[in-house]
C-alpha cells in the first residue's frame, strides 16, 4: 500500500498581506494606547493590566520627578533612555505635562521615577509585540 501525501493548499499572497497589515495595526495601536492592541483583539484582562500598569508607572515616575529624555541625547544612554520613554508611546505626552518643575535626579526619588518612567515604555513595547504577535495568530 502506498501512502498518499496530501500537498498544503496554497494560501493566498493577498489574504496574507492583509493579515499582516492588520497585525502591524494592532501592534501599532497598543504601542499608541497602552493595551488598545490587546483590547482590539478581545483580551480584555490583558487590555486593562496594560493600560493600568503604564499609566500607574508614568503617573508614579513623573510625580517623583523622574528625567523624561528627549531627543537630543548626548550619548547612547541618552538615546536607549529616550527610545524607552516613547515606548509609553501617548503616555509620553502625559509625563510631559505632568513634569512641571522639570527633573530632579539629584535625590533618589528622582532616579527612581526615572527608571518606572523607562519601565513603562520597555513594558509598553513588549505588550503591543504581544499583541503584534497574537493578532498573526503566533501567540494566544
Amino acid at each position: 500500500m502506498a501512502e498518499e501525501t496530501t500537498a498544503p493548499a496554497p494560501v493566498s499572497r493577498a489574504r496574507d498581506s492583509k493579515h499582516d497589515t492588520i497585525a502591524l495595526l494592532v501592534g501599532a495601536a497598543g504601542w499608541l494606547v497602552p493595551g488598545l492592541g490587546h483590547a482590539l483583539l478581545k483580551m480584555w484582562g490583558r487590555a486593562i493590566i496594560c493600560f493600568v500598569t503604564v499609566g500607574v508607572l508614568v503617573w508614579v515616575g513623573a510625580g517623583m520627578r523622574g528625567n523624561l529624555f528627549t531627543s537630543r541625547g548626548n550619548d547612547a544612554f541618552d538615546s536607549l533612555g529616550y527610545i524607552a520613554d516613547l515606548g509609553t508611546g501617548s503616555f509620553y505626552l502625559v509625563a510631559r505635562s505632568l513634569e512641571t518643575n522639570g527633573p530632579d535626579v539629584s535625590h533618589a526619588d528622582g532616579d527612581y521615577g526615572t527608571r518606572f518612567l523607562a519601565t513603562a515604555g520597555v513594558f509598553n513595547l513588549l505588550a503591543a509585540l504581544h499583541a503584534y504577535e497574537a493578532a498573526r495568530g503566533c501567540k494566544a
